[in-house]
């Protein structure tokens, strides 16, 4: 048998190599770098859409505190029950923005392990972005609501 005609195999599990040989493999959590590169890129596709909802309704506006609704529409609803329930409505921003954030932050980190391919990563990114676009939606129906 001639040995050398056949090319060495590679395991089931190896990546495929790009053009230099390196391992084409997607930015998920390998390394502190790719968390921090997941990162950004879901605030830099969920920041838009509350940006956007402020400059269209601007001109409803009573007072700029309004805008953090755009941010957290949605999460709005129950916090204005706690608010109503004896939580300091000093709090209701904090918390209004402290979700908006954990959605774009926690869900990096706690799957960036399970990200192993281009296409999971597009998908959350995906679902992101569609949780921000609900935020700033419910938020630009509530300013809207008030005026009627």
């Amino acid at each position: 048998m001639n040995e050398g005609a056949h090319p060495p195999t590679r395991p089931l599990e190896a990546p495929e190599l790009d053009d230099r040989g390196t391992p084409d493999v997607p930015p998920g959590a390998r390394s502190l770098r790719g968390v921090v590169a997941l990162c950004l890129g879901s605030l830099a596709v969920m920041a838009p859409w509350p940006l956007l909802a402020t400059l269209l309704t601007r001109s409803s506006f009573d007072d700029s505190g309004e805008a953090i609704l755009l941010f957290g529409g949605i999460t709005a609803i129950p916090v204005v029950i706690l608010t109503a329930l004896g939580l300091p409505e000093a709090m209701f921003e904090l918390l209004v923005i402290g979700v908006w954030c954990a959605a774009a932050v926690v869900p990096d980190v706690w799957l960036a392990r399970r990200l192993t391919s281009w296409q999971t990563i597009c998908w959350l990114l995906g679902v992101q972005t569609a949780f921000s676009f609900a935020q700033a939606v419910m938020g630009a129906l509530m300013i809207f609501g008030k005026d009627v």
